[in-house]
């Protein structure tokens, strides 16, 4: 899977996350299975680099000339938190 095409993924997932329509229950989806969530996890964290520090994103994104694309999570990802 090509990063752009990642990325894209990861952010309508963010979108869908923070969208109060998705919230209520009326507009509810069908509950994933653990394995499904599992793989659609491990697609997002291991098809992008991630950096932890926004100082090196920028330099590394200065250096490439690219955007960067700025999640931030409380907890875990992996929903462990």
């Amino acid at each position: 899977m090509s990063k752009l095409k990642t990325l894209l993924t990861a952010a309508t997932l963010l979108v869908a996350i923070t969208n109060p329509l998705t919230t209520n229950p009326a507009n509810a989806e069908k509950v994933l299975q653990g394995e499904v969530c599992e793989a659609n996890v491990h697609k997002l964290t291991s098809d992008i680099e991630w950096y932890k520090s926004l100082g090196k994103a920028e330099k590394a994104a200065a250096e490439q000339n690219k955007l960067i694309f700025w999640l931030h999570i409380v907890g875990k990802i992996d929903g462990a938190t």
